[in-house]
């Protein structure tokens, strides 16, 4: 018998003897089950401007130039009615 098959066989019977010792009271069944029929979910590509963003250096790129572009400091003065209610709000 060769090696492969003797492989194949062995396997075999660990997961046989994996499916007997599962215990109905335990929800190990239900639990088994969801991992064998778990169907992996796939990370979205990242879309640049310049096209995907294939290595881990051109992700983080793309990911810093996004949080920098969306967490910019206001400059314009705000409302003293607004700052008057945050004020307020952080006093109670």
């Amino acid at each position: 018998m060769s090696v492969t098959k003797q492989l194949h066989e062995w396997r075999k019977d660990q997961w046989n003897a994996t499916l007997e010792s599962l215990d109905l009271d335990d929800q190990w069944l239900w639990k088994m089950n969801r991992w064998v029929v778990r169907i992996p979910t796939r990370t979205p590509p990242v879309v640049t401007l310049r096209g995907l963003a294939v290595s881990d250096s051109e992700k983080a790129e793309s990911f810093a130039g996004t949080l920098e572009v969306l967490f910019q400091p206001i400059n314009e003065p705000l409302e003293p009615a607004v700052i008057e209610v945050v004020n307020k709000a952080m006093r109670a």
